[in-house]
């Protein structure tokens, strides 16, 4: 047989075209027979033939579990959506809930773990002169960030369903889409495993590493914060103009949040360890007591004391407006 001779499919006995061909581990696949496979499926040229041919068997099966699925809960994102069927305890990520498209129904039990991962790309700000490209003293940057939401499940035919939250990359100057992406994500976390020992009830945000940690809204994955941008830093210290909190070392000058070890600095809004981070709080020292006059005294067991007018919100921030800070929730009368 040459080179170039036509293959035959191994799975439907049809012939394959040129450039058709999708190499088995004892065999070959035609393009139309891999269109049937699991979109999540990604050892296909490790696969064997009788491999893909029970695989096949299991996509037609599944065809009939998309026609019982029951839509309880849904949650929408800019490339795919998230289904729950409820009443099954089955769950599905498709663009579309349809035979068609076939999406894999799997079992809310089949879940080992989800979270968000967020890709940071930072860009110099620079300006022109006297002819020449000059940086900023500090310098400037500009950041745009990717979401990807990463479900792993224990299933027969895939370990993974990684899909972008995000169409394009976001713009650290566009905090509303980064806000609204970022709770699609605590949305999608919250649905598909309510009872994960790392979440905690009422708090906005996700640690990725370590579990939920009381009133953290956003999250970075691969960096510290830069400069301007809400949330936190899960590796190293906040940096400056940052609202948050410093995990390791103490907080800088200018910078609303807490410090772990030396206690608050004058004119800096903190958090209170125990309840949560609260909106407009003053701060506190957790070793030295209160520094400066003019701040607020602090709950250390119950959380910030409010005055009547504030509430809160069932994603665990406390306000005083009509809507929430974090999650956009009205306030409930």
């Amino acid at each position: 047989m040459g080179l170039f001779d036509k293959k035959i499919c191994d799975i439907c006995g049809e012939k394959i075209g040129l450039l058709g061909n999708r190499k088995l581990d004892d065999g070959n696949l035609c393009k139309d027979c891999a269109k049937k496979l699991s979109p999540w499926f990604e050892e296909r040229r490790h696969s064997t033939v009788e491999d893909i041919k029970r695989q096949l068997e299991y996509r037609e099966k599944n065809k009939k579990a998309v026609m019982d699925f029951c839509i309880t809960r849904q949650i929408n994102t800019r490339n795919y959506n998230v289904f729950i069927d409820d009443n099954k305890g089955n769950f599905t990520v498709a663009r579309k809930l349809d035979v068609n498209e076939n999406p894999d129904i799997v079992p809310l039990s089949a879940i080992v773990q989800c979270r968000v991962d967020v890709d940071q790309q930072q860009q110099e700000e620079t300006y022109t002169k006297d002819g020449e490209t000059v940086s900023y003293q500090p310098p400037v940057y500009k950041y745009e960030f990717d979401y990807t939401m990463r479900i792993k499940v224990r299933t027969q035919w895939f370990d993974d369903m990684d899909f972008r939250l995000n169409t394009f990359s976001i713009s650290s100057d566009n905090r509303r889409e980064l806000m609204e992406v970022e709770q699609t994500a605590y949305q999608i976390i919250a649905a598909l495993t309510p009872n994960a020992a790392g979440m905690q009830p009422g708090m906005p945000g996700m640690n990725m590493n370590g579990g939920m940690q009381p009133g953290m809204p956003g999250m970075n994955m691969n960096g510290g914060m830069q400069p301007g941008m809400p949330g936190m830093n899960m590796n190293g210290g906040m940096q400056s103009g940052m609202p948050g909190m410093n995990m390791n070392a103490g907080m800088q000058p200018g910078m609303p949040g807490m410090n772990m070890n030396g206690g608050m600095q004058s004119g800096m809004p903190g958090m209170n360890m125990n309840g949560g981070m609260q909106p407009g709080m003053s701060g506190m020292n957790m070793n030295g007591g209160m520094q400066q006059t003019g701040m607020s005294e602090t709950n250390m067991t119950g959380g910030m004391q409010q005055n009547n007018s504030s509430w809160k919100c069932q994603c665990g921030a406390e306000n005083t407006g009509k809507f929430c800070e974090y999650c956009g929730q009205p306030r409930p009368f």
